[in-house]
Formats: C-alpha cells, structure tokens, sequence
C-alpha cells in the first residue's frame, strides 16, 4: 500500500510542477513543453556518391533533389549501408534503388540536402 501511495504521490508532485516531455525525454519546468526538431542531413555529394554507388555501380552522378522520398516506411531490408545522413543528424536517413529509381526514407521533419 505504501508503495502505491508513494508512485501516486510521485506522479501527481510531477503532473503539478513539471510537464514531461516522452519525445526527448526530458523535463522542462512549468510552461509548453520542449521537443527536439526530428532532422537529417545528407552525406556531402562525393560520400553520397559512394554510398549510392556501393548500391548500383552503374549511377555515376547524382541529384539529390530528384530522389523520391517514401513516406511509409519500406519492406526491403535495410542496414547501416542504406545510411546516407550524417552521424550529427538527429535522426537517420536510408536510401535504396528499386528498378532504377532512387528511394529514400526518413522520418526526419527537416531535411538538410547538403550539397557540399
């Protein structure tokens, strides 16, 4: 009984001076709660080759605003080879090629193309 007094008591001392956040997990102090922003940058142009590349050998260029984004995510198996986003992206960004068109899949709501 005491146990349940205590998490009872816990939790309403957290609803009335805290706001939890389950996206970030973090605690903000009384006010709106704080999310981090879900986002991706891709891999420069000469690493993004190469990953593309190491997919189909045959794609020499590449232009990165003509690939086309899924929005579900996809049924094929997918590795850290599929990565095309940087190890700084809060969120990762796969890309594969399915009869000649080049997918990608993210579930990042700002997404840095990088064109460096």
């Amino acid at each position: 009984m005491k146990i349940k007094l205590l998490i009872i008591f816990t939790l309403l001392l957290g609803v009335v001076s805290y706001t939890y956040c389950a996206f970030t997990k973090s605690v903000e102090k009384e006010g709106t709660i704080q999310t981090k922003e879900l986002s991706t940058v891709f891999l420069d142009n000469n690493a993004f080759l190469l990953k593309v590349q190491a997919l189909d050998s045959s794609i020499t260029s590449i232009d990165k605003t003509s690939l086309v984004r899924e929005t579900s995510i996809p049924t094929i198996q997918l590795t850290n080879n599929n990565i095309v986003s940087t190890t700084g992206s809060s969120v990762p960004t796969y890309l594969w090629i399915n009869n000649g068109v080049i997918y990608y899949y993210t579930i990042a709501t700002s997404i840095d193309i990088n064109n460096n």
